[in-house]
């Protein structure tokens, strides 16, 4: 018996939401995003990020800069759309100002990057962030 799809998820339409701090991180994220499939909506405050992935949730939301400037409410609100929707969120730092934490202190990130990053890494984050909600629309 085939299952539907979740009415919630559109994974042929899905998309990657970016909120940066600053724009030259949104320049060097659209330059290695450039080859993928899958459309890039760029956030430009928290308020509108939290809009876009209730209204649409993305497979993949990325937050550039320093985690610990990002707001509770923020990360509150994208945590839960990120369990309830199986979208992947994801820190991406400097390298000169690691952000690793302890598990338990843990703000709600599913991972960390650190750039410089290559597009094969970024490509593969990618690939694995559609496939995690791809396969949950399935359940």
């Amino acid at each position: 018996m085939k299952k539907s799809l979740s009415p919630d998820i559109d994974v042929a339409n899905g998309y990657i939401l970016l909120l940066a701090q600053h724009p030259r991180q949104v320049r060097i994220l659209m330059s290695l995003l450039g080859c993928s499939r899958f459309a890039v909506q760029i956030a430009c405050s928290e308020e509108q990020a939290v809009v876009q992935a209730t209204e649409k949730p993305p497979f993949l939301v990325i937050l550039t800069g320093d985690h610990q400037s990002w707001s509770q409410r923020l990360l509150h609100e994208l945590r839960t759309q990120a369990t309830a929707q199986a979208m992947t969120l994801i820190a991406l730092t400097d390298f000169h100002a690691p952000s690793w934490v302890h598990q338990e202190e843990n703000p709600g990130f599913d991972g960390f990057l650190v750039n410089p990053i290559s597009s094969e890494v970024l490509s593969s984050l990618v690939q694995s962030a559609y496939t995690r909600q791809f396969c949950w629309s399935f359940r």
